[in-house]
Parts: structure tokens; sequence; C-alpha cells
């Protein structure tokens, strides 16, 4: 036990510390006076704006000290989105082009080709990016000071927005760098890298918006807040001092921010490393593990905060003017909105399902086609192990899904819930099928993927204003129409009730699909093998 806990600590120690890739870039970043004029440009920029925003204050006259006060909060305020800005800028920047660069000049098979693991090479990626971050707040750091000074924050305000700060910098460069590995062309990992970082801006802004206004027009002084609204880079001066209350402790925003970005860092960069790592190496395997483990725990939260809208009512309590609702039919209207929740959140499968269900022959062996359904390789990301990964996935969120239900809402999930649950699994096992489908017409695996994304636009996404356009927003189950054929059918009926019983019917049409689409392309694949010359062994 001592020596297996001696060498990790050696090899973490390692990763982290001294890491030959990460003081290789500083140096190369660092070289020459191209740094020093940029990071005097940024400087000069921060300045006049600040000095240009602090002089609008201090040339009105007239304040009382309560709005003297607010008026250099308010500067303070200003400053702080401007570092927001400057780390959304160059966060991503600095990291999307790292790896894909290396790989235009054929220096990745080099590298590895040395004792080198994907985890060390991309941590060391990491650190060299984010390096910068602290570099560009570090330099703020005269004016922020001046802020504290004038009497616009404290210290406190100033070092926990600055710790949100770099931790919104390296959400970004975690998955700027997933991108870097991703992408074929540098040009493609910037424009994707700067859509994600837009993505997640304002995502998070939105998050945040609610506290911000309560606080502006007096609607809230509690520093009470649940901790999402402290990710925005925005409104860290805002959300500096903001808490989320566990039991009778005070716990601070940050340390929950801290914990998001920690978790969601180590899921991209293992996703990053399922790229450059190989057949059943330790990145893929941690990916696909953490993939579940993460699941049931975000599943969790909101099934956990679930409540049904009846509440048991005693027949003595009941009058000849209001009657109660029946329990049984609260309890299956509660069941069906699970299930429709349920749905919404494997909304992100999107992104993946095409990556664990497509294969090509254009690419390293691992990505060649080597059965349907094997358990065995459900973690090793080959082919084989696709659907069963699917699988779980969704098995896993409807056990943490229900478990959540149950021990928060103190309710068993009925019938609708399980019909919505067979509904969602049929509807993404009929895209892996599709997606393998496709990958045994194209030898390609990069157009096998964008084909299923194109297809599930098309399918799921173009019919709906169209639609909405032609007969309105929901369909009459007594008269059958247009809606009728849409796959989220599920979704639009007008009846509470027969929603449930839509996505059972709807289930069963698309996993009688999905069985079709995958016979056919196993046929297709057995033929293609057998006319593979060089083809000798599949992946295990």
């Amino acid at each position: 036990m001592g020596s297996w806990l001696s060498t990790w600590l050696s090899g973490t120690k390692s990763v982290y510390i001294g890491n030959a890739s990460s003081v290789r870039d500083y140096r190369v970043q660092l070289r020459g006076s191209r740094s020093v004029i940029l990071f005097g440009l940024y400087l000069i920029i921060l300045i006049g704006i600040a000095m240009f925003v602090y002089s609008q204050t201090a040339d009105r006259t007239g304040f009382t000290l309560v709005q003297a006060q607010f008026q250099l909060r308010q500067f303070t305020s200003t400053i702080m989105i401007l570092l927001g800005f400057a780390v959304a800028i160059v966060a991503p920047g600095l990291t999307a082009t790292s790896v894909v660069t290396e790989r235009h000049r054929q220096s990745l098979d080099l590298i590895f080709s040395a004792p080198v693991s994907p985890k060390y090479y991309l941590v060391g990626k990491v650190m060299s990016s984010f390096r910068y971050t602290w570099m560009l707040l570090v330099l703020a750091l005269p004016i922020t000071a001046a802020s504290v000074v004038l009497g616009g924050a404290s210290w406190s305000d100033v070092l926990i927005a600055y710790v949100l700060m770099s931790l919104f910098g390296l959400v970004l460069t975690s998955f700027a760098l997933l991108m870097s590995t991703l992408a074929s062309k540098p040009v493609s990992a910037i424009i994707w890298s700067y859509v994600g970082a837009f993505v997640y801006s304002g995502f998070t802004f939105l998050l945040s918006t609610s506290y911000t206004l309560g606080r502006m027009f007096g609607a809230s002084r509690d520093n009470e807040a649940s901790w999402w609204v402290s990710m925005s880079p925005f409104s860290v001066l805002d959300t500096s001092h903001t808490y989320t209350q566990v039991g009778s402790l005070h716990v601070p925003n940050w340390i929950f921010v801290l914990a998001f970005t920690l978790l969601a860092s180590k899921i991209l960069l293992l996703g990053a490393g399922s790229v450059l790592g190989t057949s059943g190496g330790k990145e893929i395997k941690g990916l696909r593990i953490y993939a579940l483990i993460y699941i049931a725990t975000f599943a969790l939260l909101p099934s956990w905060n679930a409540r049904p809208a009846f509440t048991p009512v005693s027949s003595a309590s009941t009058t000849a003017v209001t009657a109660p609702i029946a329990p049984v039919e609260e309890s299956l209207r509660f069941a069906q909105e699970q299930g429709q929740y349920l749905a919404l959140c494997t909304a992100p499968l999107l992104i993946f399902v095409p990556f664990i269900a497509c294969f090509g022959f254009d690419r390293e062996k691992r990505y060649w086609p080597n059965g349907v359904f094997k358990l065995k390789n459900i973690v090793d990301g080959t082919p084989a192990g696709g659907l069963p990964f699917l699988l779980a996935i969704i098995g896993t969120l409807v056990v943490a899904w229900n478990v959540g239900c149950w021990f928060g809402a103190k309710s068993a999930l009925r019938a609708p819930f399980w019909e919505f649950a067979f509904y969602v699994t049929a509807f993404w096992t009929f895209f892996w099928a599709l997606g393998r489908l496709i990958s045994s017409f194209f030898a390609g695996l990069k157009t096998s993927r964008m084909m299923v994304f194109a297809l599930f636009v098309l399918l799921v996404v173009i019919p709906y204003p169209f639609l909405v356009a032609l007969v309105g927003t929901f369909t009459d189950d007594a008269n059958p129409g247009p809606w009728n054929l849409y796959v989220m059918s599920p979704f639009m009926s007008t009846s509470d009730f027969s929603r449930a019983d839509i996505a059972l019917a709807y289930g069963l049409v698309l996993a009688a699909m999905a069985a079709v689409m995958a016979v056919i392309a196993e046929k297709r694949i057995r033929s293609k093998m057998v006319a593979l010359r060089n083809y000798d062994v599949q992946p295990n």
C-alpha cells in the first residue's frame, strides 16, 4: 500500500510540478518582444479605460456619501467586467491551436514515442495557457488596488473575484484544448473554441442575471443565492460574497464553483486524452467511468428538489365548494412531468452519440467495427462498446432520477415516467443505429459523424418551426394531423395524460426502426470487412 501511494504521489508531482510540456510552451510564448508588447498594450488600454470611467465619476458634483460609494462600486464593477472580457478572449485563443499545430507539424508521434502519457502532455498544455490568465489578472492588480484604496471594493471582494474569473478561464482553457484535439485544422479549433466560450459566457451570465438585477433594484439585499450565480465573470463583484445554505452552514458559493470547475475541467481533459490515447487506454476508461458518476450526481440535483403539485388532504378538511384533487391523478401527472424532464436532460447526448456510434476505416483500428454489442468493450472506446455505454448512460440517469424523487419528493414514479424512459432509450438507440448505418456507407469517420448531426437537425430541429406555422403549437389527439408524424410528438399533445401513451407508441416505432437499421448496417459491415484485404485482427 505504501509503495503504491508513493508511486502515485511521485507521478502526480511530476505531472503538476516541473511539467516539461508546460515549461517548453512557457519559454516559447515569452520568447522575443511580442509578449512584452502585447502585455504593454493590454495595460495601456486597461489604464486608459479606467481613467476615462473614473473621470466621468470624479467630475460630477453634489454627490451624497451613499451616491459616491455607489459610483465607486460601479467603477470597480466596470474594471472587473473588462477583466472578464479579457479572460474570455485570451484563454481560448492561447489554447485552441496548441495540439492541432503539433499534429500538423507531425510531432505528436515523436512526443508520445517518449515515456509521456496523454495526461502529462495535456496538463502541461493547460498549465502553460492557464498561467496567462493569471498574468492578465496580476497585471491588472494595480488598477484594482486603486479601486480598493478609493473605497469601491474590499480586498476580499477583489481576491474572490480574481479566483472566480480564473476558474472561468480554466473552463474555457480546458474546452479549447478539447477542441484542439478534435479539430483537423487550426482555424476550426479557434472557431469552435470561441463558439464554446461565447455560449458558456452567455449561459453563465443569464444564470447570474436574476440575482444581480435584484441587487441593483433593491429587491434582494441578502447574500444567499444559488451557487451558479457566481459562475459568470461579468458579475463577480456582486456575487463574490454570496453563499448557499447547507443545513445550518453558510457555504461560500466560490467553493461550489471551484468544485464544479475542477470536475468540468477533468472531464474535458479526459475527453481530450481519449482522442489522443490508444484503444482501452486509461484516459478513455476514465472518461466513461467519470461520465457515469457525473451523470448520477447531477441527475440527483433536479430530481431531489422535485415536488408533486398535490398535498394529501384529509376528508375532514374538504368542503363542498373546493373538492381536493385526486392524489392518484396528480401522481400520474407528476410522473409524466418527471419523464419529460428526464427526456430534456438527455439533450447533450446529441454531442456524444455520433462519437460512440460511428466508425471509420480511415483512422486507427480502434475506430474499426468490432461488433454490435459487447459488454467487455463498454469502457475501451471501440464501436462494440458504443451501445452498451449509451444504455448505461440512460440507465444511470433513470436510476438516479428515481432515487432522487424517492428520497426528495417521497414519491415513487409511476407508469408515465417509465413510458418516457422507454421513449428516450428508443430515441437515442435510433440515432445510434442511424450512425452505424451511415458509417457502413461512408468510409470516413468524420463524414459519418457530420451526417448524423445533419440528420438530427433534419428530423428534429427543422420540422418544428414549419409545423408551428402550419397547424399551431400543439396537436389535437382526437384529430390526427401533421404533428403526429413528428418524432417529438410526445411533447406536443394537448392532453396531459395521453403524452406518456404517445411516448410509448413512438418508442416502439423507433425501437423497431433501430433494429432494422442495425441489421442492415451489420450485413453491410460484414461484406465490407471481407472486402478489406489488409484486415487481420479486430480490436478487442
